[in-house]
């Protein structure tokens, strides 16, 4: 395979080439695959209008105003956007602060008027219609929800908030949120940033850097808050929940806790081959995350994008949100 790459101000694009010796190369249509990351969603919808791109995702205002559009295809994601806390410091390793600032985001608002492209708001981390009880049926999401963990609620916000001040010994707070530099991380965070600052004395910085840049920086612990998603690697609660055991490289911010680390434990050992006895350690688990806010979750992911009708043969994963393009082919 070979790949051109060029960068622009606005643009990163490359091209993938098809494989000569790709073992099945007789089903692969297409001969190349341009790629373009643009970053400002109004210069990739005239890109798609001019023909120079046939798929793009819509966000925000747009996926609102375009929702009805004759070329538009919904995607549904696993994949929950959250916050998490640095706890190698002081200051985030106090719950009641972790919960006053779950408590200040109104998070209807955030899916309803900042993403307008049908995301919906967490029950918890592990994404709503993505896993079932093994002899119920029940959503993992629904039977894992802690009531209160993600609902807003400005008055305990509040008392919370003065709660953590009183422990931390501090009369006001300063923080950052290090986030990606794309137009609609931009909205989520500023949205972010309005909403914690209606906590009193509370004033939040937000740093928008480069994507790899960021990832970097959070694997390195540089960071107060780091907004931030994950998506399943496969159909199963351990694909996001074993991310936050004390030992994984993924849980930058170092939250801990004994419980949840023995319910991972379990459902990996003990109970790997009782399906019931593991589905209940994964929802213990959950639950725990929950309580103490390890992180705190926000929103599962929605996609809205437009396709150029002459494009055939996609195949969109819903689980990790990958698209196929193996037996993609352009209607002439």
């Amino acid at each position: 395979m070979k790949s051109n790459v060029k960068v622009s101000k606005h643009v990163l694009s490359w091209k993938l080439v098809k494989n000569p010796d790709y073992w099945n190369k007789k089903s692969v249509k297409l001969a190349e695959i341009g790629y373009q990351v643009v970053k400002e969603p109004n210069t990739a919808y005239n890109l798609y209008q001019t023909g120079k791109l046939d798929l793009i995702s819509l966000v925000g205002t747009q996926a609102k105003e375009l929702a009805k559009n004759k070329d538009v295809v919904h995607r549904p994601l696993a994949a929950t956007e959250y916050m998490q806390y640095n706890q190698r410091k002081g200051t985030f390793k106090n719950r009641n602060l972790r919960l006053a600032f779950s408590y200040a985001i109104n998070r209807k608002q955030l899916v309803n008027q900042v993403m307008q492209n049908g995301s919906t708001v967490s029950k918890g981390f592990v994404p709503a219609k993505f896993a079932n009880n093994p002899k119920t049926g029940e959503d993992f999401a629904k039977e894992a929800y802690v009531s209160g963990t993600v609902n807003y609620n400005l008055k305990k916000a509040k008392a919370y908030y003065a709660k953590a001040l009183k422990q931390l010994n501090k009369s006001k707070l300063t923080v950052t949120i290090l986030a990606a530099d794309d137009d609609q991380t931009k909205n989520v965070t500023e949205f972010i940033q309005s909403q914690l600052q209606k906590l009193p004395d509370v004033k939040v910085n937000v740093d928008s850097i480069p994507f790899t840049i960021m990832l970097k920086r959070a694997q390195d612990g540089n960071f107060e808050i780091n907004y931030t998603g994950w998506s399943a690697d496969f159909a199963d609660p351990i694909s996001f929940l074993s991310m936050f055991t004390s030992d994984n490289s993924e849980n930058n911010g170092k939250w801990s806790s004994s419980a949840f680390d023995s319910d991972i434990e379990n459902s990996n050992t003990r109970d790997a081959n009782n399906a019931k006895a593991r589905w209940n350690d994964l929802i213990s688990a959950e639950k725990t995350l929950a309580k103490d806010q390890g992180i705190t979750s926000l929103f599962q992911s929605n996609g809205i994008d437009l396709v150029n009708p002459k494009l055939k043969g996609v195949i969109y994963d819903r689980i990790n949100g990958h698209y196929d393009y193996r037996n993609a082919y352009l209607v002439k």
